[in-house]
């Protein structure tokens, strides 16, 4: 029998198809799951919050795709099974984490700083290792405020962007930036530039995000976004 050469493109066009979709992933360049049992309520969802469900979930569907419930997460989509427990290498949640899936980085990059950054490997780990340990998905999740301390999150943000000029040693205006107490108390010329609770009267803000045209330099005071998001975070949730 002749196969005429429309024939053969035929044919070959859909195995084509079938390889490039097929392409093996190097699963090399994922970063290892942190080697301890990890807490879905507490560390897993809060990052499905923060990086996700803007995109995928009850507001926007974006790829007909929500990771607001477990129905809904563990939905299969173009790219194979999203969640795979016990296989985190196999879930396309991590490939597109990593980059691994032509396009498909998630969450996307932005053009806006601050706006969409990739998980940090630390982040990665901890979703690897909720699926490798089963992918158990804990009802009532999304009610959980992680909390944010001074100890924990403010101060190695305060510590590297601030020590300089705001350390113990001859802080400028008085200020210290690197000590809780000291930066409830605040400084001999702004007096109080955190009250607890209430973002909006707190003038740390205007001065961590390049506003304050009273200070010299204002601009060399600004944060980066995430960081200033993490600031207001703390202090509405008051100032611990």
């Amino acid at each position: 029998m002749k196969i005429t050469a429309l024939a053969w493109f035929g044919l070959a066009l859909p195995l084509a198809l079938v390889a490039a979709e097929k392409r093996p992933i190097d699963t090399s360049k994922i970063p290892l799951p942190v080697p301890r049992k990890v807490d879905f309520v507490k560390e897993v969802y809060p990052i499905f919050k923060e990086a996700c469900i803007s995109c995928h979930g009850p507001e926007k569907q974006k790829g007909k795709y929500r990771m607001d419930s477990k129905e809904a997460a563990f939905k299969d989509t173009d790219y194979g099974p999203t969640i795979v427990p016990g296989k985190s290498a196999e879930s396309s949640l991590i490939q597109m984490s990593c980059n691994l899936i032509d396009e498909m980085m998630m969450p996307p990059p932005s053009d806006t700083p601050g706006k969409s950054e990739p998980l940090t490997g630390e982040q990665i780990g901890i979703l690897r290792a909720w699926i490798d340990q089963g992918a158990e998905w804990v009802a009532g999740a999304e009610g959980y405020v992680k909390p944010v301390t001074f100890a924990a999150d403010i101060q190695p943000i305060f510590q590297q962007a601030c020590a300089t000029c705001h350390g113990l040693e001859a802080p400028q205006g008085e200020f210290v930036a690197t000590q809780l107490a000291a930066v409830l108390k605040g400084g001999k010329a702004y007096g109080r530039v955190v009250m607890p609770g209430a973002v909006k009267t707190s003038s740390l803000i205007t001065i961590i995000s390049g506003l304050d045209e009273d200070l010299p330099q204002s601009e060399k005071h600004r944060l980066k976004p995430k960081e200033i998001e993490l600031v207001k975070k703390w202090i509405e949730l008051g100032a611990k």
